[in-house]
């Protein structure tokens, strides 16, 4: 069982794993032809994209994971969970462009034909990529999945070098490149599973149930953006659009374990809702894979803080600065993916309030962390109200779960490593030796290591020398 989970893991993650490898490729390239200030810009409009993508899908997503078992007409539920985002997505449409002049002049400072239809569509198509891939997902088509993952950071690579030569190191060359491959991506995906884009047949869950269950996780993502998403925002206005482009070459880094954690909760969710509707009191099994993924992704996270040094190599000497802002940045997807497995007491109980009330403090809290360390610190303090609050989000989730269901996690374990990380990673932000960089974060491996020690034991002679004698 376990050695098939780790498997379907694998198989969504390979996908993560490629991306990563062309992550690498791309980014020495993106960024030194991109100077900051355009890379921040590009960095803003996509942010704007996911607030207009929050809108148009009023948390629709969530509400076709949780029912996805239960509605025998794929189609149907399909048809449900698209009819509201495609007629928003229409109204924000003629919006947009009543206001465009407005709308380029707050964003980028001058006028720009044609950034409120890069605004408006960006969000369109990240709304149809959504409902696209999460039947592939849902239908645990693991190798589809990376297929197209993968196949569309080929496709925006390839469509920023054929748009350099008309827009140059324009932002617009990174916005365009990225819907064009939007679309191609999409058409693939519908067309596969074309059988269930015909959005027919016999409906049992009405859009009204739908929105229910979605509607509060709707207002859930607003604020999760508010505390994951504002510092961009707040960069640009209590900052510089410098700082901003900084700040985003950090996150291209972190977004080497943001694949990584796509592909995990790609795999994860769909196992989980499916593992609980056979086997609802088989608490061992998420504690398991709380305590193997965990320690997969605090050894990725402390890797890549211990290597940040080559950071440079990549992002270029203009993105020098990055290397003290991408340290704290990497609580956000190391604390997201650990606490998709905490938090899954909330989602089991159907208990989505306390998702709201998470996101209303942490919002918060972000938002004044980065009012009053931005102005001090710049990206820098972004990035340590970044962290902190991501490792409040983390302890929330899972502390409401538990009083759910008690799954009996390890949690002192995991609250001990996040502690030794935060002292390294905030270390790393004001202080730079290449030597103290790398000795403390090889010996904070391996007392990570010695502290899960009990969990490498149970795995070894519980799974994988199992399978070595029955072979």
């Amino acid at each position: 069982m376990k050695n098939n989970l780790l498997k379907k893991f694998l198989s969504f993650s390979i996908g993560g794993y490629l991306n990563a490898i062309l992550g690498l490729i791309m980014i020495p390239v993106i960024t030194r032809i991109i100077p900051p200030k355009e890379f921040g810009i590009a960095s803003l409009i996509s942010v704007i994209q996911n607030i207009l993508f929050l809108i148009c899908s009023l948390g629709l997503q969530h509400a076709f994971l949780r029912f996805f078992h239960e509605e025998e007409s794929k189609g149907r539920l399909l048809y449900n969970v698209l009819f509201y985002p495609f007629f928003i997505s229409i109204l924000l449409f003629f919006l947009s462009f009543i206001f465009k002049e407005k709308i380029a002049e707050i964003l980028i400072g001058k006028k720009e034909n044609y950034l409120w239809f890069i605004l408006t569509f960006g969000s369109f198509l990240m709304t149809l990529k959504i409902f696209s891939y999460l039947i592939i997902k849902m239908k645990q088509k693991a190798k589809l999945y990376s297929f197209l993952t993968t196949f569309e950071k080929v496709l925006e690579f390839i469509f920023i070098l054929i748009l350099l030569k008309k827009y140059g190191n324009s932002y617009k060359t990174l916005s365009i490149a990225f819907i064009f491959s939007l679309i191609v991506t999409n058409l693939i995906a519908i067309y596969i599973e074309k059988e269930d884009w015909k959005l027919k047949g016999k409906e049992t869950i009405s859009r009204k149930e739908l929105l229910n269950y979605s509607l509060p996780l709707s207002v859930t993502m607003a604020l999760n953006w508010v505390f994951a998403s504002c510092d961009k925002i707040l960069i640009k206005i209590l900052s510089t659009p410098i700082e901003l482009g900084l700040y985003s070459g950090a996150f291209k880094i972190i977004g080497i374990l943001s694949v990584i954690q796509s592909g995990f909760t790609s795999f994860w969710m769909s196992i989980a809702y499916e593992h609980y509707s056979k086997n609802k009191n088989d608490n061992i099994f998420f504690k398991n894979m709380l305590n193997i993924f965990s320690l997969l992704f605090f050894g990725l996270g402390i890797g890549l803080l211990f290597t940040r040094d080559l950071i440079l190599l990549f992002l270029g000497e203009k993105y020098r600065e990055a290397i003290f802002i991408f340290p704290m940045l990497i609580f956000n997807p190391i604390m997201y993916c650990i606490s998709e497995i905490t938090t899954l007491g909330i989602s089991f109980s159907k208990k989505t309030k306390y998702y709201f009330y998470i996101s209303l403090v942490v919002a918060i809290i972000n938002l004044i962390g980065n009012i009053v360390l931005i102005p001090h610190f710049g990206a820098k303090g972004a990035a340590i109200s970044t962290g902190i609050v991501f490792i409040l989000f983390f302890i929330l989730r899972t502390y409401f779960s538990t009083k759910l269901i008690n799954f009996g996690f390890d949690l002192k374990r995991i609250y001990s490593v996040i502690f030794l990380m935060f002292i390294y990673a905030m270390v790393l932000t004001f202080y730079n030796n290449i030597y103290f960089t790398i000795l403390v974060g090889i010996l904070l491996e391996v007392i990570v290591l010695l502290i899960y020690l009990p969990v490498l034991k149970e795995i070894y002679f519980k799974y994988l020398k199992k399978e070595k004698i029955k072979e």
